[in-house]
Order: C-alpha cells, then structure tokens, then sequence
C-alpha cells in the first residue's frame, strides 16, 4: 500500500520521540506546562518531585496521551522503590539472551523486564512476547500497579459486588476491587475497561497509592477534583487467556460494559451490559471509544481506528483492518498529515465486516464533514479535494506541502484492485471537548 523504506523512517522519527520518554533533569519548581492547572497537575508535580517521573525531552507531561506497557512498567517500579537494586544490576548486567522473543536487550527498558520477570509481576504472552509498545488498556494498568505493590483485594466492594457475583474469578477482579476500595481512580474521570488508559490516568493512581503508602493510610483521602463521582467501567465476563497466575491480559475495544461507583459513594449503581457512558458534550457523532471514525455521508458511524503495533512489515500495518480501520503518521491536533487506511476490496469468499469498508470512499465530495474522536477530543474534518495516483507514487502524498494538519482517506484503487490509490483530503474546522 505504500512505500517500505517510507515507513521506516516514519517508525524510527517516532521512536526519538516515544523514547524520549521519562528524561531527566527537570526540577519541580519548572513543572509541567501541559498539567498545571489541571485534574492530573498534583499527582504529575507528586511524581515529579519524587523522582518517579520526569516528563518528555520537551518539557511535557501529555497527560491526555495513551502509554506502552514497558513506560508503565518503569513508573510502576520506580514508585515501589523496592526493585531499584535489581534494576541496576540488570543495567550493568544484561543478560545475552532476552526473556521474550520480540525483546531487543539493548533498549532501555530491558532491565525493568528482567527484574519485574524475577518476581512474578509480568510473565508475557503466550506465544512468547512481551510486545513492550503495546497501548496499555486500563485492566492491565490496574492489575500491573496492584501487583507490583502486592496488593490485593479478597473483599468485594459493594460498587461491584452485583457484578461479580456470578464471576468470581475473573484474572483483573481482586486489582480492580483493590484500587476501589484504596479510593485509587480519581472521581471525576472515567476510565473504561478494554480502552486504552492515558498518561494521565495512569500516574494520578501512581499517585494515590504511593502518597497514601507514605503516609501511612490504607487508602487515599487527598482532595479531588470538584465534580459529581466519577464511575469506573467494568468489562463484562469474556475468556481468560492463559497468562499464568501473574500474567497480565490485554482486551481491546470491548463495548460490554457496567458501570461501578467510586467508593466514596455508599450505594453502587450498576448498569446493565451493552451500555456505554455518554459523553458529556452530546454531539451525534462523539464516541465513547479513544479512536474513531464517522463519515455520515458514507453511513459510516463510531468505525474503530487502530494504530499498529508493527507498522513496517505488510502483515503488521494489515493486522489492524480486522477491527476497523488503520492509522499512520500524525495523531489529531498534533498539525501534521494523518493517514486513516482501509480496505476497498476483498475476495468473493471473505465476508468479514471490515474488508471493503472504504468500497464508497469516492462518494464523500468537498466540503463533507468526517468526524475523529482521539482521547476525548472530537475533531471535524471538512474535506477538500480527492485525488487518484499511482501506487508507486502514494508516499508524495504525505510530503510535506505547507498545508498543515491535514487527515488523508486512503485505499487500494479502483475497486478490486491494487493499482492505484484513492485519496480523500481534509483539513480541521473544529474541534470539541467530550470531557
């Protein structure tokens, strides 16, 4: 669909950034720019002056943005406090060979793999990797957290207890019971099992459980933010995959959920499965999930979006159309060229739902509105021309042309066939804040 050595330089000017995770050297009276003033600003300043978090080499926090599991897994153990010794030893001694197939023991996140590995809090999937880039969902945040600081849960809080009282073992129920009852999610968010959880999020439960252990508490009493109780979505009983007794599961986009209170409040309110939280700005074609698509034109509402996690190989950058639609390059706001791709054609014999999902994409026409929720934010696209190139010219279209951010449509064309490809050009005329 595009250009091999085009994708690898994107992957590798994406790895300086993602890397770049986590610097040092920033004192606390600098703070973050991104986070003062806001929800998450008292536990990133906590954070940051315990030495736990430091921000990204531009002096941001992003709160708002989703993490892989190995930055979570270097908070989580620089919080404990416990692991510093083994970390280091890894540091100065890794071992040759790695514990997980897809593990490089040159990056920097190797000795954080090797001494959470000793002590049971990770044990990878089952075909042998640990896919350390891998979006962290939210019932893997919890349970990571929970089980590093070796805490647990056999009492069911009454928020939950309707819930899993026919499911009682399901692999994230005493975590997710644990940090309720700490009073670890913070009341006025919302976070959904089976979505991925952000930044800020994540290190606000960080936080609450490293200040409350400080102290002394059994569970977090801080302030919070000024706002009705916010409600913890739970998802619905589906298979457990065979990760070990410490393994950590990951489940994506999963729309089965209920809902359960925050412990402050006395009498859990329980919704029933199949329903989602409704955003508090109600807009027709706002989602509920982290990344998506609605092109009303096309009829096309809430279409999952899906970045890969290995966006150089063919197979990597197709994995993602089973579920929806793919995303390469730029992220919404961020002012520069987003790729959202799908099928247009498939065989005969495949019926699957996403295999010919851009199979009218030519019917949208200048000044059509296509709408992107991404972490919370709904952004309008107005579309502005469409263009028709050869396959070998398809990566000239993500040149940078002063156009500024700009989301590119893009699919195999013409219809059954691969050898052109059909783009549709946007540009944003609006953005809203669903939260």
């Amino acid at each position: 669909m595009f250009s091999r050595e085009y994708l690898r330089r994107f992957v590798a000017s994406l790895a300086l950034v993602a890397l770049a995770s986590l610097t040092a050297g920033q004192a606390l009276a600098a703070g973050f720019a991104d986070t003062q003033g806001t929800d998450y600003g008292r536990a990133f300043a906590y954070l940051q002056s315990q030495g736990i978090v430091q921000g990204y080499a531009d002096g941001l926090a992003r709160p708002g943005h989703p993490l892989n599991r190995v930055e979570a897994l270097k908070v989580i153990l620089k919080a404990q406090g416990s692991y510093d010794s083994r970390v280091a030893h890894y540091t100065k001694k890794t071992p040759p060979i790695p514990l997980f197939s897809d593990i490089d023991q040159t990056q920097w996140y190797v000795p954080y793999i090797e001494a959470a590995f000793e002590q049971g809090v990770i044990t990878g999937y089952p075909d042998g990797t640990f896919r350390p880039a891998r979006l962290l969902s939210t019932e893997e945040a919890v349970t990571m957290l929970m089980r590093t600081f070796n805490e647990s849960s056999s009492a069911t809080n009454a928020a939950l207890s309707d819930f899993i009282q026919n499911q009682p073992n399901q692999w994230y129920t005493a975590s997710i019971n644990a940090a309720i009852n700490k009073n670890l999610v913070m009341h006025k968010g919302q976070m959904r099992l089976g979505a991925a959880i952000t930044r800020g999020q994540f290190f606000d439960m960080v936080y609450r459980l490293h200040e409350s252990k400080a102290n002394g508490k059994v569970a977090y009493d801080g302030p919070e933010p000024t706002a009705p109780p916010a409600r913890v979505a739970v998802a619905a009983p589906r298979p457990q995959e065979d990760f070990g007794p410490t393994g950590i599961s990951s489940y994506e986009n999963d729309d089965r959920v209920v809902a359960a209170v925050s412990p402050k409040v006395q009498k859990a309110q329980i919704q029933p499965a199949n329903v989602t939280i409704t955003p508090k700005i109600d807009h027709p074609y706002a989602s509920e999930k982290y990344f998506s698509i609605s092109m009303p034109t096309l009829g096309i509402h809430d279409l999952t979006i899906t970045h890969p996690q290995d966006a150089v190989s063919k197979d990597g950058v197709l994995s993602v159309l089973n579920q929806g639609v793919g995303h390469l390059f730029a992220y919404p706001g961020g002012g520069g060229k987003m790729m959202v791709y799908g099928h247009s054609s498939g065989y005969p014999w495949d019926v699957s739902e996403y295999t010919k999902i851009f199979r009218r994409i030519n019917e949208l026409n200048p000044g059509d509105k296509v709408y992107v929720t991404y972490s919370g934010t709904l952004y309008v696209y107005e579309v502005t021309f469409e263009e028709t190139i050869a396959a070998k010219n398809a990566n000239k279209a993500f040149q940078d042309q002063g156009v500024g951010e700009e989301l590119i449509l893009f699919t195999c064309w013409p219809v059954d066939s691969i050898a052109q490809r059909y783009l549709v050009h946007a540009v944003p005329v609006e953005t809203v804040a669903l939260r």
